[in-house]
């Protein structure tokens, strides 16, 4: 009989920038039952999100504290909300595509970066 494959649960995010606001996004996740005798998975993707990387350099200046034209912010959020929008289902969905084919505890990368004149794979 071969074993029941358990669902695999995300428990932590992070967001790490580049230099160039590019940044990497990472999930940890784990067995949702119990111990997991699995070796720990890493992977990497890398996508071009224009609108997301955009949208987080915004983030990252204000964890920095440094000035931000806000009313330009929200007009341009409010005209590209659907790209962003877009964007991020691609991302969760890579994601969740990524953690329905795991079972055990691992981490999952992805490069976000906002230039398309370089290589994108995954």
């Amino acid at each position: 009989m071969v074993p029941e494959e358990q669902p695999v649960k995300p428990y932590r995010i992070a967001i790490e920038w580049t230099e160039s606001n590019d940044f990497v996004f990472s999930c940890d996740y784990k067995s949702s039952v119990g111990n997991s005798s699995q070796t720990s998975i890493k992977t990497a993707h890398t996508h071009w999100f224009p609108y997301v990387q955009r949208a987080m350099g915004n983030v990252l200046k204000k964890l920095r504290k440094e000035p931000i034209a806000f009313p330009l912010f929200l007009i341009s959020l409010a005209f590209e909300h659907r790209h962003l929008l877009s964007e991020i289902e691609e991302l969760l969905s890579a994601l969740h595509r990524h953690l329905n084919r795991q079972q055990g505890e691992g981490r999952y990368e992805c490069f976000i970066r906002g230039e398309s004149d370089k290589e994108v794979s995954g």
